[in-house]
């Protein structure tokens, strides 16, 4: 989402500035990222359930944390926004995580922080979650043609064309996905050696989106719930 430049504020740990705003969060989203709501929810479908205790990192809006309550799970909510009104005002490039959740989210949060202190997190993140970490990132790509089709009786198609961009171009974003030197391989490179396996993947508006399993807790598991892979939209 934008930020206004102009209303943001910033906080410098280790000489690195982070910079947030919860400016948006007050204004009528965007159709699209409506969208990325859903795309998160379908992620989580099947594997977050009532009775579940989840850690959100990066409140947003809240519309993640309200719709998950609605059925029931157990929501802390975490930000370094206090505007934004979590339960835990922190940085998690700093912030000691003692307790234990079902399930971590992290949605568009891992991009504003350096990689070096996202692979560090992921080390943590993988004493945190008993059952999934959920995630998504912006994949460096600029989308030439975004097509959809629904007809009677056919299921609906949307495909879509995109080229590289090779520079960030969002000003509070440190990394992205396939902006040199961050590879995809790169990326799950890092989420295996913190300890994650990829049992779920999505793409979507120039966001991956992954449901990652503790490798030391797969069986913690539920019954039903298997890996898999996701189609690439």
């Amino acid at each position: 989402m934008p930020i206004d430049l102009e209303n943001q504020k910033s906080v410098i740990v280790d000489g690195v500035t982070y910079k947030y705003s919860a400016d948006w969060i007050y204004s009528l989203e965007t159709e699209i990222h409506w969208r990325l709501y859903w795309r998160q929810q379908k992620l989580m479908e099947n594997l977050v359930l009532p009775g579940h205790t989840v850690l959100e990192i990066g409140v947003g809006s809240g519309f993640t944390a309200n719709y998950l309550r609605s059925k029931n799970a157990s929501v802390t909510t975490l930000d370094i926004d206090e505007d934004k009104a979590p339960d835990i005002v922190a940085n998690i490039v700093e912030y000691d995580f003692q307790i234990k959740y079902d399930h971590v989210l992290a949605f568009e949060v891992f991009e504003h922080i350096p990689f070096d202190k996202f692979k560090e997190v992921l080390h943590r993140l993988a004493n945190v979650a008993r059952r999934y970490l959920f995630m998504s990132v912006p994949q460096n790509d600029r989308i030439l043609v975004d097509f959809s089709l629904k007809l009677p009786k056919i299921k609906q198609v949307r495909f879509n064309i995109t080229v590289p961009r090779r520079q960030i171009t969002t000003p509070h974003h440190f990394w992205e996905v396939n902006c040199p030197p961050i590879k995809k391989a790169t990326m799950e490179n890092a989420l295996s050696n913190a300890g994650f396996e990829i049992c779920r993947q999505d793409k979507a508006f120039s966001r991956l989106f992954l449901a990652l399993q503790p490798i030391a807790s797969v069986t913690v598991a539920q019954p039903g719930a298997r890996c898999f892979l996701g189609r690439e939209n």
